[in-house]
């Protein structure tokens, strides 16, 4: 990276020849801010490594894994390097023998990191120095979109085992990766139990492992304190003692109905992505657009209308 200069030009008279002119050079600062562990921001377990660029603050001194793309055959472009990218051009770490400028796959995937610091550039760019555990190499990271999902933070990891493990969850009736490859159309309301869990090279996220009566593992990918696809059995008791056992199992399994509540709305479907306003029978009212395409008609208080778009 070029650094910027400020030039301050001065004369001590206009007789001065131009040759004993000087430039006073000050050399600007690059922007980057560096984290160690004795200024790392305070480490939030429940969040996964990918969730968003402003947890790279919170990592230094957590280990990361790196599970590897399922097609990374071509190795890993502009993210594993051997110096600081950040403050200038940097070689790339094990650039494969092909030529690519790419990181060869069997250099990091597999592989355990402790995170030594992280960079962070005025423009929000990001990067991070890991040393792997093994070898004692420190490599410099630029996680992209593409390979942020395939880190997974050990902290978090450990985080999700605690919360979920030996816990009872009950399908959404979503379809859900199987252990072992494929998927499966679930059956709404499926009691499954939590017994383990585990991470597979060459895809992302780790998973936890889901086991129904019938002997079926599927895997459930955890964030926070949710599944994605299933509610857990404590959730359901919780809104059937909140709001009684009609609408309590409604909430829990989203489904929404007229004359509902606000607050009732916000249990099953969080916080909108989006509100528009709109009218209803001639009243202002309010659109609210949820995931998985559900727009939601809301007024004063009160649900007055559900929709779900067809292509979900």
């Amino acid at each position: 990276m070029d650094a910027h200069y400020v030039l301050i030009f001065t004369f001590a008279a206009f007789s001065m020849p131009a040759a004993n002119a000087q430039l006073n050079i000050v050399v600007e600062g690059d922007g980057i801010v560096e984290y160690s562990r004795e200024n790392a921001i305070p480490y939030d377990s429940l969040a996964p490594f990918h969730q968003s660029y402003e947890n790279y603050p919170k990592l230094p001194g957590q280990t990361l894994f790196f599970l590897g793309m399922k097609n990374d055959v071509n190795g890993y472009p502009d993210t594993f390097f051997s110096a600081n990218p950040l403050r200038g051009d940097a070689p790339v770490y094990h650039r494969m023998e092909s030529g690519a400028g790419n990181t060869a796959p069997d250099a990091v995937v597999g592989k355990y990191f402790d995170v030594i610091k992280v960079f962070c550039q005025q423009n929000s760019r990001y990067c991070l120095l890991l040393r792997e555990q093994k070898s004692g190499d420190e490599i410099y990271c630029v996680p992209g979109i593409l390979t942020a999902n395939n880190f997974v933070c050990i902290g978090n990891y450990e985080k999700m085992k605690q919360l979920h493990l030996g816990k009872t969850f009950y399908s959404l009736g979503k379809r859900i990766g199987l252990v072992g490859g494929g998927t499966m159309q679930t059956e709404e309301g499926t009691a499954y139990r939590a017994v383990d869990m585990s991470v597979k090279l060459h895809d992302n996220s780790a998973y936890l492992i889901l086991e129904n009566s019938k002997g079926q593992r599927l895997k459930g990918i955890p964030y926070r304190h949710i599944v994605a696809g299933f509610v857990a059995k404590e959730r359901v008791d919780s809104l059937i003692s909140k709001y009684g056992k009609e609408n309590g199992e409604k909430i829990a399994f989203q489904h929404v109905t007229e004359g509902m509540t606000k607050a009732m709305l916000i249990e099953a479907f969080g916080d909108p992505i989006k509100k528009e306003q709109t009218t209803f029978k001639g009243k202002p009212a309010e659109i609210w657009r949820f995931p998985e395409g559900y727009n939601i008609g809301v007024q004063k208080d009160k649900v007055v209308s559900v929709h779900k778009n067809s292509y979900y």
